[in-house]
């Protein structure tokens, strides 16, 4: 029987590709490290914020904590307007209901499919243009490509918090009379030449899930500073209701709660450090990228600021020995719980893949479809240490050197690789050779 001691040493030096926890080995990290781990609040705090709430008597119906955290909110986005929903694919969907969206609406292929799920959800069409190869933004001349005269509007994806370039969808929408939409789910507290997002386009949307740099355990928002349609989007909040008695707009039910709210403003009160948990954290992952060959940093584009809440790399299969997802097979079964977002892609799901007619997919899609094959997320956030970077650093350098021979033991057990016993996949019967796991983007 090993002792700790020798299990922790095991563990630390793969130096074999036997010593691999996905063919049976020791794995690094027992309690595994995962992306998008959420940050808590301090626990005192934030029961006494909810006592706070709970002694108000007002749960709900934009009561004083969702007005502090909208004001707090559109003070950090330089915006007039915030209205704080119960989360982000409803402030999608109502602010496309309230600017009175029809028939097609561009957006990128490469995002998280509640993008796309959003604007069919209400009877519009997503179509899918392609992706800049550095920053993962929708592409300006591929979704040009994608206008028709059914085409109301375009909806840009910050990605990974890399701001789009404002300026060139824009003038884009100018020229053709669209709207403008930014999905900043991944972007609150980014810039663009010092322009904080939230001002860019007619409107943009954040979200505020658990798994976001900032986050109210589930929640969203829009941010504009177009006073109508802010008027608009808060009736279509609360059921359209303008009045003790009168109804005006086809609404629906996409309130913020007050427990929400204060967990939010909690949250934005960790933002400096947070920020730069993730910042150091960046930092250490690019010391990694700089001495192992095949793997690449996505990088933060000229100009921008991000919160660095996602660590994304690329991997070169020819250049690493590995590919993408034989990476995150391993690196999962040592308990560093990588992801492939967003494979398969918006456009390979349902229901846009059964489609024939070719609306959702008028042009090529080269970019995304490479990135869909070759990207992964590491761990990051306040979670996660710069020594447990380190240690995963080491890992992945060990891979690399022994890559020949972890092919040869792949091939030999046909893919049907080991579980870290705390991954979701473990408890599945079979289990797939490799992990394929969702969650919130």
């Amino acid at each position: 029987m090993m002792t700790v001691a020798e299990k922790m040493t095991a563990a630390e030096s793969k130096v074999t590709a036997e010593q691999l926890a996905v063919f049976g080995g020791v794995p690094l990290f027992s309690e595994p490290l995962h992306v998008g781990q959420p940050v808590l609040p301090d626990r005192e705090q934030l029961l006494a914020d909810f006592d706070a709430v709970m002694r108000s008597g007002q749960l709900t119906n934009h009561g004083p904590m969702v007005r502090e955290f909208e004001s707090t909110v559109a003070r950090l986005s330089n915006v007039r307007h915030c209205i704080a929903t119960c989360n982000a694919t409803i402030a999608l969907q109502i602010v496309a209901r309230a600017m009175g969206l029809t028939g097609e609406v561009i957006m990128p292929a490469f995002t998280f499919i509640a993008t796309a799920h959003a604007m069919e959800w209400i009877g519009l069409t997503p179509v899918f243009a392609d992706v800049d190869p550095a920053t993962h933004t929708l592409d300006a001349d591929s979704a040009e490509a994608c206008i028709t005269s059914r085409t109301s509007a375009i909806l840009p994806v910050h990605l990974w918090g890399n701001v789009c370039r404002p300026e060139q969808f824009t003038s884009m929408c100018k020229r053709h009379r669209l709207r403008l939409l930014f999905d900043s789910s991944h972007a609150f507290g980014c810039q663009s030449n010092n322009v904080p997002t939230g001002a860019f386009g007619d409107a943009e949307v954040f979200s505020f899930h658990a798994t976001k740099f900032i986050h109210a355990f589930e929640g969203g928002a829009i941010v504009t500073n177009d006073d109508q349609l802010a008027d608009r989007c808060r009736r279509l909040r609360a059921f359209g209701i303008s009045g003790l008695t009168e109804v005006s707009d086809i609404g629906t039910n996409g309130k913020m709660h007050e427990l929400s709210a204060a967990a939010g403003l909690r949250s934005i009160k960790s933002m400096p450090a947070i920020l730069t948990a993730n910042t150091d954290n960046r930092r250490a992952y690019a010391e990694i990228c700089d001495v192992v060959s095949g793997l690449s940093l996505t990088p933060v584009p000229r100009g921008n600021f991000s919160n660095n809440q996602y660590l994304v790399l690329t991997v070169d299969e020819h250049r690493f020995g590995l590919g993408r997802d034989q990476l995150v097979s391993i690196l999962r079964a040592e308990g560093v719980f990588a992801r492939s977002y967003f494979a398969p892609g918006c456009h390979r799901s349902e229901p846009y893949r059964s489609d024939s007619t070719g609306r959702h997919v008028p042009v090529p899609l080269p970019v995304s479809e490479h990135l869909l094959k070759s990207v992964l997320q590491l761990p990051t956030g306040m979670a996660v240490s710069v020594g447990q970077i380190r240690q995963i650093g080491r890992l992945i350098a060990s891979l690399h050197r022994t890559c020949h021979q972890i092919q040869r033991l792949w091939s030999l057990c046909d893919g049907r690789v080991k579980f870290h016993s705390a991954d979701a996949a473990a408890t599945r019967s079979p289990a797939p050779p490799v992990p394929a796991f969702r969650e919130a983007g």
